[in-house]
C-alpha cells in the first residue's frame, strides 16, 4: 500500500545522498545508502514527490540492514492516469530529535555514462484505454527522463512507447514534398532494437476512425551507431480526414517480441528552417493544404487545414518589428500595466469575457485592480458594436499594437486558452511562444462537468491557468480533484455572462437547440462532415414531420445553432419550414438566444447551465454517449445526473418534448431541487466577484 498526504509548500531540500540500486523488479526496489549522515537512533522514510502537483507518496519500507532498503510500489500503477506521463522524485526523509531533512538520490554507477532506467513495474493496462492493441504503461526508477539538468532519481509512470523514444531517438535530416511525393530522411540509433517501417497515421480519439498509411522505405544506410533512413510516401493515395498527423517509426524488439512506436525529433536549426524558409505544401482534393510542422515536443507531424490569412512570411515581419518596437521603448510599456482581456479566437464579444471587459470599463475597475484594461478582437468582428463604446480600450487582432501588447501585458482574462490571444494556428509565427508565460484568469466558456478536459487545462498542461473560475462548489471540487489545483487557485463565483442573465422568454415563442461539437470532426471538410452520424442525427431532428408539427401545434418556433467550431457548416443544413430557423454567428448573440428561449434541447453543452440558471428546462440528446464517452468522457453520470430528461432516439427526444411543452415549460421537482444545490450566487454581480478575487491573487503573488 501507499500512503498519501497533500503538502502545503514546498519541501526544503537539504542536500544530495548516494544511493546503490540493489534490485528493482515487480513493483519492489532494493537501494543502499552510500555515507548517509544517519545514526541508529534516527528514522528513515522515503517518499515521492509529485513532479506536477503537491502530492507525496510513503511507500511500505522494510529495513533489511542498517544501511539497506526495501521498497515497496506494487500499488503504484493505481496513479496511472490514461494518456498521462506521471514523474515523482524520489526523496529520503531522515528525522533526528532537533528536525526533519530531505534529501535527493543520486545512483551511482560503474559507468562513465548515466546508468540505465530500471524498469520495476510493466505489463500495465488501463481499462479505459480504447486502443486496440491497447497501450502498455511501465514504471521505471533512474534520472528524471525529460530534465537533462536534474540528475536526482524519479520514478516515471508512463508508456512503453515513451521510454522507448527517450532511449531511441532519431532526427530529422531532410523533407520535402515536391510533386505530391513527401519525402523524408532521418537518422535513428536502433540500439538493440530493428527497425521495421515508418507510418503516417491520423491522430484521433476514436478507434473506429484509426487510419494509417504506410511510407515505401527507400534506403537504410549504416553509419556507425546509427541507420540514415530515407523513407517516401504519395500523398495523393491519402484519405484526408482531420487536422493531425504523426510520423511515426515502428521498432521490433526480438527478445520479448513487443514492437514499439517512436516519432522523429527535429533538431532547432530544422525547426527554424521549417518555420522561415519552408513553404512546401500539398493541396488536397478538399481545398485543403496539408504541410509539415513540430509538435509541442518538437517531433515531426502534418497538419491538414484551410489555408488562412495569416499563414504568410508577412507575420513574420510584423512580429520582429512589434519585438523591436518594445525592446526601445520597454519602460514605457511595463508603466502601462496592461491586462488583455478576449474571447474565443478573439473574434467575439457576447461571452464572459466581454461582460468582464465591460463591468470593468463601467465600474472603474482599472483603477481597483491597478491594471489597464483592453479588449483585444479583431476588426471586422460581427460583435464589434458591443464594443464600440469603449474603443479607447480596443486593441485590433494581429496588428503591430496587439503583439507590442502581448509583450508587456501583465494578465490575460479570457474564455479559452491562453493561445486564443493570437493567431494560434499561424504556419509561420514565432510569436506564440510569448503568450504562453502570460499569468492567466480563465473566465471559461462553460461549466466543466460534461466534457473531461483536464488534460490540457489540468495544472502544469498546456492550458493551464493561475486562477480558474468555476459556478458551484460541485464544480469547484471536480477541478480540485481531477486538475490539480489547490482550493485557492478556483474561485467560485459565477460566470461573468451571468450579470445580464435573465428569463425573457414571457412572450417569446422559441426553443433553442444547441449541440456542442465533436472532437473527431474538428476540421472536417464539409463531404466527411456530413458524412458523419453527428450531422445525420441533426438534419434528422430539423427534418421529422412530428418536430415540424409539434411546433405547428403550440405555435413554436427553434433556433438551431451550431457550436463556433462548427459554423462553417451551417449550410450543411436544409430546412423546409418555416418555423425552424438556423442561426448563425453574428445573426443573435448568444446570450440573447438563451434568456428568450423558453427552454434548451442539446447533447453535452455547459450553456445547459445558464438555462439552468434561469430556471428553465432542458433536454438532452445523447444518440452517440458511448462515442463520446471514448473521446471525451465526463465528470458525472450521464444518465443519472443530469438536470433533465436524456433521449438516445429522436422518438424518445421528441416525447420529453412534447412532455415539457404540455407541462407549461415547468422543470421537474427534481431538476428544480438539483437547481437550487448548484449556486453560491444568483445576483447577477458575478463580474464584481472576479474582480475580487483577481484582487486577493495579485495580493498573494
Amino acid at each position: 500500500m501507499l500512503s498519501t498526504q497533500n503538502s502545503s509548500s514546498n519541501l526544503t531540500i537539504t542536500g544530495s545522498l548516494d544511493v546503490e540500486i540493489i534490485s528493482a523488479a515487480e513493483g519492489r526496489i532494493t537501494l543502499k545508502l552510500i555515507n548517509a549522515p544517519v545514526s541508529p537512533t534516527d528514522s528513515v522514510r522515503f517518499l515521492l514527490k509529485d513532479t506536477d502537483t503537491r502530492t507525496i507518496l510513503y511507500p511500505e519500507i522494510s529495513s533489511l540492514s542498517s544501511d539497506t532498503y526495501l521498497l515497496d510500489f506494487t500499488a503504484l500503477q493505481e496513479f496511472y492516469e490514461y494518456r498521462y506521463t506521471k514523474t515523482f522524485r524520489l526523496l529520503a526523509e531522515m528525522t533526528t530529535t532537533s528536525k526533519i531533512s530531505y534529501y535527493r538520490l543520486h545512483e551511482i554507477s560503474g559507468f562513465t555514462s548515466a546508468p540505465a532506467p530500471h524498469i520495476f513495474i510493466e505489463d500495465i493496462y488501463l481499462k479505459d484505454d480504447v486502443k486496440v492493441p491497447p497501450t502498455e504503461r511501465i514504471v521505471e526508477l533512474g534520472l528524471n527522463p525529460e530534465a537533462v539538468s536534474d540528475q536526482s532519481l524519479t520514478i516515471t509512470l508512463h508508456s512503453r512507447n515513451h521510454h522507448v523514444q527517450l532511449s531511441h531517438r532519431c532526427k530529422l535530416k531532410g523533407l520535402n514534398m515536391r510533386g505530391g511525393i513527401l519525402r523524408i530522411t532521418f537518422d535513428l540509433n536502433p540500439g538493440s532494437l530493428k527497425y521495421q517501417k515508418s507510418i503516417l497515421r491520423f491522430r484521433n480519439k476514436l478507434l473506429e476512425d484509426a487510419i494509417s498509411y504506410d511510407f515505401k522505405t527507400v534506403r537504410i544506410k549504416e553509419n556507425g551507431e546509427l541507420l540514415r533512413i530515407k523513407i517516401t510516401l504519395d500523398l495523393h493515395t491519402i484519405d484526408w480526414n482531420g487536422l493531425y498527423w504523426d510520423v511515426m517509426i515502428q521498432l521490433f524488439d526480438s527478445d520479448t517480441e513487443r514492437t514499439s512506436l517512436i516519432q522523429i525529433l527535429i533538431p532547432p536549426r530544422r525547426r527554424m528552417f521549417m518555420k522561415f524558409l519552408y513553404n512546401g505544401s500539398f493541396r488536397t482534393p478538399d481545398d485543403f493544404y496539408v504541410y509539415p510542422y513540430y509538435t509541442g515536443g518538437a517531433k515531426l507531424a502534418l497538419i491538414n487545414r484551410a489555408r488562412e490569412q495569416y499563414d504568410g512570411f508577412d507575420i513574420v515581419l510584423k512580429e520582429f518589428t512589434a519585438m523591436f518596437l518594445y525592446n526601445i521603448a520597454k519602460p514605457y510599456w511595463k508603466k502601462k500595466h496592461i491586462c488583455l482581456v478576449d474571447e474565443k479566437y478573439s473574434t467575439r464579444a457576447q461571452d464572459n469575457g466581454y461582460y468582464f471587459f465591460k463591468h470593468c470599463m463601467d465600474h472603474d475597475e482599472e483603477t481597483y485592480l491597478g491594471q489597464k484594461i483592453y479588449y483585444v478582437i479583431t476588426k471586422d468582428s460581427p460583435d464589434y458594436d458591443m464594443i464600440r463604446p469603449y474603443k479607447k480600450n480596443v486593441v485590433h487582432f494581429m496588428t503591430i499594437r496587439h503583439m507590442c501588447y502581448i509583450l508587456a501585458a501583465e494578465l490575460l482574462v479570457s474564455t479559452d486558452a491562453r493561445s486564443h490571444i493570437y493567431a494560434q494556428r499561424s504556419r509561420h509565427s514565432i510569436f506564440t511562444r510569448y503568450t504562453k508565460n502570460l499569468p492567466f484568469v480563465f473566465l471559461q466558456h462553460g461549466v466543466t462537468a460534461l466534457k473531461r478536459v483536464d488534460f490540457f487545462y489540468g495544472k502544469g498542461k498546456p492550458g493551464s491557468c493561475d486562477l480558474f473560475v468555476v459556478t458551484s462548489e460541485k464544480e469547484k471540487q471536480i477541478v480540485i480533484d481531477n486538475f490539480d489545483y489547490e482550493p485557492d487557485e478556483v474561485i467560485n463565483t459565477g460566470f461573468a455572462r451571468w450579470d445580464v442573465l435573465k428569463d425573457k422568454s414571457q412572450n417569446s415563442h422559441d426553443i433553442l437547440v444547441m449541440p456542442t461539437w465533436r472532437s473527431w470532426l474538428e476540421g472536417a471538410s464539409d463531404r466527411e462532415f456530413e458524412e458523419s452520424d453527428y450531422f445525420r442525427h441533426y438534419a434528422a431532428l430539423l427534418n421529422s414531420q412530428r418536430f415540424k408539427d409539434i411546433l405547428e401545434k403550440y405555435d413554436l418556433h427553434a433556433n438551431f445553432y451550431l457550436h463556433a467550431i462548427f459554423q462553417t457548416h451551417t449550410e450543411s443544413f436544409h430546412i423546409a419550414g418555416d418555423r425552424i430557423h438556423l442561426k448563425s454567428f453574428g445573426d443573435t448573440p448568444v446570450n440573447e438566444l438563451l434568456m428568450q428561449c423558453k427552454m434548451l434541447i442539446t447533447d453535452y453543452s455547459s450553456v445547459s447551465w445558464d438555462v439552468l440558471y434561469q430556471n428553465k428546462p432542458t433536454l438532452f440528446y445523447q444518440f452517440d454517449l458511448d462515442k463520446y464517452n471514448e473521446a471525451h468522457g465526463s465528470y458525472i453520470d450521464m444518465k443519472t445526473d443530469l438536470f433533465g430528461d436524456r433521449a438516445e432516439t429522436l422518438d424518445q427526444l421528441l416525447d420529453s418534448l412534447e412532455k415539457t411543452i404540455q407541462n407549461g415549460f415547468r422543470m421537474e421537482p427534481k431538476y428544480e431541487q438539483m437547481q437550487q444545490e448548484y449556486f453560491r450566487f444568483e445576483d447577477h454581480e458575478h463580474s464584481r466577484h472576479i474582480c475580487e478575487e483577481i484582487k486577493k491573487w495579485m495580493k498573494r503573488k
